[in-house]
Order: C-alpha cells, then structure tokens, then sequence
C-alpha cells in the first residue's frame, strides 16, 4: 500500500469501512458510539487524505492509487487534545468538536487528535471544561515546536445557546492568531516549512497596512512560488490580493495587473475548480473588469462554504454599497458582528456601516458607529469625516471645528483629492451629498 494511507487513523479507516457498506451518517453515530460532529470532522480528514469532495468518490478511491506527496514539507497540521474534563461537560464537548468542523471550513489545515504520530504537528489546540452553572470552554493554541502560547481564551455555554455561532466565532479568532503567528515566523524565518502557509500569512498582514514597500518586498517571492508546478492555491490566492491591493492603492499600472490576476485566476479554477481559494480569485477578477453580479456570485458561493469568512462578507457587502443596496450590505455587516462582536480589526467595515447609515439618512445612527470607530482608531480619515458631516448636519458646529481640528493633526497635508480617492466607485450623487456636508473641512 501506498505511503499516503498510513495518515488515515485506525479510527478514519474504520469509518471508511462503515461508509463502504453503505452506512449513513446516522448509523456510523450509533455504531461507533460518537457524534454526528465527530463523524463530520473524520470525513471532512478523509476526504483530504483521498483527495476527493464527497462520500461516493471516498468510497470508490483505489488507496493503492493514491498519489503519495510529501505532506510533511506542503501541510499545515494542527492536532487538536482534549482533556478527561470534556466528558463531564457535554456543551464544552459538543463546542470543541464544532470548531474542529469550523477549522475545515477554511480549507487549510490536516488536523488530527494524535500528537504522537507523524509528521509533527505545526500547531496544537488544547481544549478542556469545567463544569458549574454553565459549562466553561478553555481552548489554548501551542505553537507546537516551541510549545508556546499564541492564544488563550474561555468562554462559558449554556444551555440555550447557540454553540455552532460560539464554536464559529472561536474559530474564527484561532485563524486570525495563526496567521499572525505565521506572519511572525515569516519575518524570522523565511525558509520555514510549509513555506507557502508563512509567506501567504505574512502577505495578507502587510496588505492590511497596504505597505507598498512590503509589496515590492514580497511579491517576486510569490510569483517565484506560483510559477512552480503543485503550488498552493493558498499563496496564488495571496498573491492576487497583493496585485488588487497593489491596483487599488495606485501603485503599478492597472491594465497590466488586471491581466495578472485574470490568468491567475483562470488558471487556478482550472486546476482547483471546486476551491473556494480559486473562487475568491476569481471573484477579484470580476471586480476589478467591472462584472459586480459575477463577483456576487462567486463570494455567495465562498459564504456558503465558510460562512466564518468576514473578509469575504466585508468585500460583499462593498460591492452592494456600490450598486445601491445598501439593505444588503447592512445585513452583511450585521452578521460580521454576529461572528466577531468585539473584534477591533473591522474597522474598514464600520466605517462603511456608517457611511451607509449616512446615506440613509439615519444620522444618530451614523454619528454612533462612526465615533466608536474614531474612539479605538482616532487615525481612520472617513470615520472622522463622517463624523464631522453628522455634526454639520445636527449645525454643532463647535464639535465640527474640534473633529476638524483632530483630523488634521493626523493628516495635515490631506486634500479634497484625497476625500475622492476615498469615495472611489460610490456614484457621484452620493459623493456630492458627502463631499457639500464637509465643505467646511476644506474651506
């Protein structure tokens, strides 16, 4: 037998054998004693060993056939224990199986519950419970070969909730500190294995401070590991998010870096066309050649598949912005509170939220949203824009002149050109009526 099946588990082989005769999900549950939850993860595990999609390709793989790659050098492996308390604290329990679900969805990561087996793991998520009037989830990450603690966090379920939404939204929080952990290991090692998950990390960290010369840094590494056969759609899709960063902060020509993402794109969805990688690429390719309905599409087509893709929702909602539907973009950004109430880095999407609100003419709820932001992010220049139009607009002009005050002490040297940089692709109708609200800024 082929190298490859020796990563299918005792208990994912047993699983496979139940799915062979034939059995349901249901009946694999009550056969092998354990949870639907946990019959999901095993297949979500198997179907990557096998390189298939579905139960029916699974049960039909030849594992003498399998293509054998080196899955130690090209895999992120996170193994995730859990503690003798889990069993005493079934809410606990049912949660920590959901974020192992939750994980899968990002399409990234083997994860497995043995760490002793091979290869050695990249990272591991320690769970356990603690019973009392609720149940008490602690979920730790370990940077597996320093044993150092990333992230720590607990969170207390109750009967009455809903621990997919708690599940999705720990998840959600274990990616975030993984890929700023990895982009930290980039910065320290720059030829650390699996290279494309450092690389891919530590570009999407530079692109959110849309750092050109982390651009000019970065990318000929990318397109060096994109121009190899078998690389990871993981890095081609961080590249394309340098290139649309690159397009849309005026750095390179835009005719020739549309092309690029274009054949990126295309040749990705060909090679991977069930990705939601690809889809993504595919997705900026339609935005930046103007097809907003078919970027929609492919970006629904992503939330299906990993609804904990607030990026992904964020982008969506900017596209219905631009269109005139602004109802749709609420909504998106309402259901990214759901998955991170608290998180610090929508800033970009809080800002936008407000800037519909203001459109809407809900000013109390624009001023609200809008100074939440400039409270955290005293730097955002919309934010504070917005701000002061609702304060224009309510004439308390002596708050005006404050908020103005502040804003040029972050940027003194910004100009009315600047304003419709910011504003680009909203209509001009809607742009007059920002840009007569802040006249006074420019006076």
């Amino acid at each position: 037998m082929k190298e490859q099946n020796k990563f299918l588990t005792s208990r994912q082989k047993e699983i496979l054998s139940l799915l062979r005769k034939g059995l349901t999900n249901a009946e694999i549950c009550k056969t092998l004693s354990i949870s639907e939850n946990t019959v999901k993860v095993h297949l979500a595990n198997i179907y990557k060993i096998l390189e298939v999609t579905n139960r029916t390709e699974a049960v039909s793989a030849n594992l003498d056939e399998t293509p054998v790659h080196h899955i130690e050098d090209n895999d992120v492996h996170i193994v995730v224990t859990g503690s003798d308390e889990l069993n005493a604290t079934p809410l606990a329990k049912d949660a920590s199986l959901s974020i192992v679900e939750a994980l899968h969805h990002y399409h990234l990561f083997r994860i497995r519950d043995n760490a002793s087996s091979q290869p050695a793991p990249t990272y591991q998520i320690q769970v356990t419970g603690a019973r009392g009037k609720d149940d008490t989830l602690f979920v730790t990450l370990y940077k597996s070969d320093t044993s150092e603690i990333l992230w720590s966090a607990s969170r207390k379920i109750g009967t009455g909730d809903d621990i997919q939404l708690i599940s999705s939204q720990i998840a959600i929080q274990l990616f975030n500190r993984l890929t700023n952990a990895a982009a930290h290991t980039f910065e320290k090692d720059r030829n650390k294995e699996p290279q494309w998950w450092y690389i891919s990390c530590f570009t999407r960290i530079k692109m959110l401070s849309a750092s050109k010369e982390s651009f000019d840094e970065i990318v000929p590494v990318l397109e060096c590991m994109c121009s190899k056969e078998g690389h990871h759609v993981y890095a081609a899709n961080s590249l394309v998010l340098a290139y649309y960063t690159a397009i849309n902060e005026s750095w390179v020509n835009a005719e020739e870096y549309v092309a690029k993402i274009g054949k990126i794109a295309c040749s990705e969805m060909r090679n991977n066309p069930y990705s939601i990688h690809s889809q993504y690429m595919m997705a900026v390719y339609n935005i930046v050649i103007g097809n907003k309905s078919e970027a929609i599409a492919y970006f629904k087509q992503i939330l299906d598949a990993n609804p904990q893709d607030y990026s992904v929702r964020g982008m969506l909602a900017q596209i219905y912005l631009l269109i005139g539907k602004e109802d749709k973009a609420l909504h998106l950004f309402d259901e990214n509170e759901r998955y991170l109430p608290e998180s610090a880095g929508m800033v970009l999407q809080s800002t936008t939220k407000a800037f519909i609100y203001y459109l809407q003419e809900k000013y109390d709820e624009c001023e609200e949203v809008a100074t939440q932001v400039v409270l955290f992010h005293p730097e955002t220049p919309l934010a504070r824009l917005i701000v002061i139009a609702c304060k224009n607009r309510k004439q308390d002009f002596e708050q005006s002149a404050y908020h103005i005050k502040k804003f040029f002490e972050y940027h003194p040297n910004f100009k009315k050109s600047d304003l419709e940089k910011l504003l680009t692709g909203v209509s001009p109708s809607k742009k007059d009526v920002m840009l007569e609200c802040i006249s006074n800024v420019f006076s």
